[in-house]
């Protein structure tokens, strides 16, 4: 357990290195993220839309722009080993299990920097008020864990087909959809103060992220060997 703990942090590491050197995937979900926040606020603002609809309306906008951002940059993690040829000697150097790890914190540290950035932003520029704060984290904790681990095993099954942008999309959304109507609902639960609507989001959505966890740590291994 230690070794496989010592061979993640040292994938991550590298990954997190190389990324704050190039910030490929840093610029591409920066610039979509921010880009789409100041379209949104210019054109629906905080005032055209009425008391009543807010709480659903600017939840529904603040995950699209979460995950249309996260889709233009995670899935850099398992590309760039392939467009640089380094992923043979990544497989010779840690075991499967430990390279998705690596990665996935990667992604995880990613999704929650993009998080701390555009949440508050967009609550200051929307004019969205939570009344249950701690809720509301929960979910964002919640969410971006699943959305960072759903990312990571596609990321790995497309990374060396010709066509990985479009296969990207297209495998992940089937995947994504689910969690994102759960994290709107929980998200406009905590804007309007209804706590059972949190409560039961945070569960489905912790059994999403556990269930895609085990079958991601399952699956693995065989993507990464073929």
């Amino acid at each position: 357990m230690s070794r496989l703990l010592v061979e993640a942090l040292a994938v991550a590491a590298k990954d997190l290195r190389t990324e704050f050197r190039t910030r490929v995937a840093l610029n591409a979900l920066g610039l979509f993220a921010l880009t789409v926040l100041a379209a949104v606020s210019y054109t629906v603002g905080p005032y055209r839309i009425t008391a009543e609809d807010r709480p659903f309306l600017l939840a529904v906008l603040l995950w699209i722009v979460i995950f249309f951002a996260a889709l233009a940059g995670l899935d850099r993690s398992f590309v760039k080993e392939e467009e640089s040829h380094t992923a043979p000697l990544l497989r010779l150097a840690a075991s499967p299990t430990a390279v998705w790890l690596g990665k996935l914190g990667f992604n995880l540290v990613l999704i929650y920097f993009l998080m701390a950035i555009l949440v508050p932003l967009y609550c200051i520029l929307m004019g969205y008020k939570i009344q249950l704060v701690g809720g509301f984290a929960l979910i964002l904790v919640s969410g971006g864990y699943a959305l960072a681990v759903i990312t990571t095993i596609v990321a790995a099954i497309i990374a060396r087909a010709l066509t990985r942008g479009a296969l990207f999309s297209v495998l992940s959304l089937p995947l994504l959809l689910p969690l994102l109507i759960f994290l709107i609902q929980g998200t406009a639960g905590a804007a309007d103060g209804t706590a059972e609507t949190v409560t039961s989001t945070l569960r489905a959505v912790l059994s999403m992220g556990g269930i895609m966890t085990i079958v991601s740590a399952m699956l693995f291994p065989v993507v990464w060997a073929d």
